[in-house]
């Protein structure tokens, strides 16, 4: 008896090998719209963005940001790509030097899409031509940015007249102060200094030292020139961009400084902050009762809230000199978003950045901006509910949004050698705390190193 099972078995190969030729032939048959089209019935789902796809533009993303904040942005990113299925973004926190791996990838024409960045390398960048302009595109999206921005915004992202970038939160900076210490040295907790003078005849009661003059509670230590100067009507640079360092308000600001110089250690003042940053909790001195006065910003309200609830604390404007000073001072930065030069996908990374700004979509920006504590870049985004609602749960949080928009809130000024700038104020100011250095000769010095680079990078 002859087998049959080898000619089914051919019969079976030869029906798979043509069910799999009509597979090859033909892709499929969605529901067909009335247009004859095929039409795609499918929602998009989180992960519709996603590499390989086919579907959506593949956007870097680079920011700083690490730990918790990191968390957040991720979060923010996950959204935006359920959201836009044609784009996906991946978020890379670039930690170490993120600077010169910028510049780097920049030059080797690899660079990300967007990038999130402070603002003191923005004019040097758009100098260098590392980004680009985002004029093209705020002309045909956004032709209102500017004016539905906080004037102060809309000047730390432009440079030579153009935008060159968009933030999607603002920090501003005030003084915190203990209620309870002020309360037990004799002083009225719920009238604060209002200036300088004030401020400095408080300092006695405040300090406290051991026998052998190592420092327990500090009162009040003057860090931050820049900062402070802009309470003191301090100039860094003029209407053309030229460096102003030797200004007769920033001088008496640096002159400030020294006295306290002069009357408490600064050496035994960093030896007491390093003693407090071996605990995380304490690492902000003011959280312990460690520190009576601190110049901040709207961040540190999460601090206290989640490390010192029971502390019993105020807001206050920085202190200005009487008679010559500016109230409601402030010094303005914030995170700002730029697409480099040689980016692969601008188009994509500009919708990006405009939705994550809250441009038009104020009420979602209003409870974004939340989740990080941060000010919003326009009124228009203050103004809605959720953010109203936001400021009401902690009052002390309408200090800081209302300095954005005040007469004397100031920024660093937008030249080329911005960042340069800033970091040898900063060590101007050292030599002066530290270094017994004479506040006209360390603001003559800064000038000139100033001066030198702008010649220098002029010359490039």
């Amino acid at each position: 008896m002859k087998s049959t099972l080898k000619p089914f078995l051919s019969i079976v190969l030869i029906m798979l090998m043509l069910a799999g030729l009509i597979a090859c032939s033909s892709p499929g048959t969605p529901a067909a719209g009335q247009d004859g089209k095929k039409e795609d019935t499918s929602a998009p789902s989180s992960d519709s963005g996603k590499k390989g796809d086919g579907k959506a533009v593949e956007v870097t993303y680079w920011h700083m940001w690490t730990s918790d904040w990191k968390k957040l942005i991720d979060s923010l990113v996950d959204e935006f790509n359920q959201t836009h299925p044609g784009i996906h973004v991946t978020a890379l926190s670039i930690t170490g030097d993120a600077n010169a791996k910028f510049l780097t990838a920049q030059a080797g024409g690899d660079p990300p899409d967007v990038m999130t960045q402070w603002n003191q390398i923005i004019p040097s960048w758009a100098e260098k031509g590392a980004i680009a302009s985002l004029d093209p595109y705020i002309q045909a999206d956004a032709p209102d940015l500017g004016e539905w921005m906080y004037p102060t915004v809309k000047e730390i992202g432009t440079y030579k007249g153009k935008m060159y970038a968009i933030p999607f939160s603002m920090n501003t900076l005030a003084m915190y102060y203990n209620k309870d210490i002020l309360k037990e040295e004799g002083f009225d907790p719920e009238k604060p200094p209002t200036t300088i003078q004030e401020l400095d005849a408080m300092q006695d009661k405040l300090w406290k030292l051991d026998k052998r003059g190592f420092i327990q509670r500090v009162g009040y230590m003057p860090s931050g020139l820049t900062q402070w100067s802009t309470a003191f009507g301090g100039k860094w640079a003029d209407e053309d961009g030229k460096p102003t360092a030797t200004d007769p308000n920033n001088l008496a600001t640096l002159e400030w400084f020294q006295s306290y110089a002069k009357k408490y250690d600064p050496t035994k003042v960093a030896a007491f902050n390093k003693s407090m940053s071996s605990n995380v909790n304490s690492a902000w001195s003011f959280l312990s009762g460690k520190q009576v006065f601190a110049m901040d910003g709207m961040w540190r309200l999460e601090d206290l809230k989640n490390y010192a609830p029971d502390l019993q604390y105020g807001v206050m404007t920085l202190p200005y000199p009487e008679g010559t000073g500016k109230p409601d001072a402030t010094w303005v930065n914030g995170n700002f978003n730029i697409i480099p030069e040689k980016a692969k996908h601008p188009k994509e990374a500009w919708e990006f950045i405009l939705w994550l700004t809250g441009y038009h979509n104020e009420d979602w920006a209003a409870q974004m901006l939340t989740k990080g504590g941060w000010i919003p870049p326009s009124p228009k985004i203050t103004e809605k509910q959720a953010y109203q609602d936001f400021m009401n749960e902690i009052p002390a949080r309408k200090t800081f949004v209302d300095l954005l928009g005040s007469p004397n809130a100031k920024i660093t000024p937008v030249i080329p050698v911005q960042q340069y700038y800033w970091d040898r104020a900063a060590k101007a100011e050292e030599s002066v705390m530290t270094g017994n250095k004479d506040p006209k000769q360390a603001l003559e010095t800064l000038q000139k190193e100033v001066e030198e680079e702008i010649a220098k990078a002029g010359s490039k």
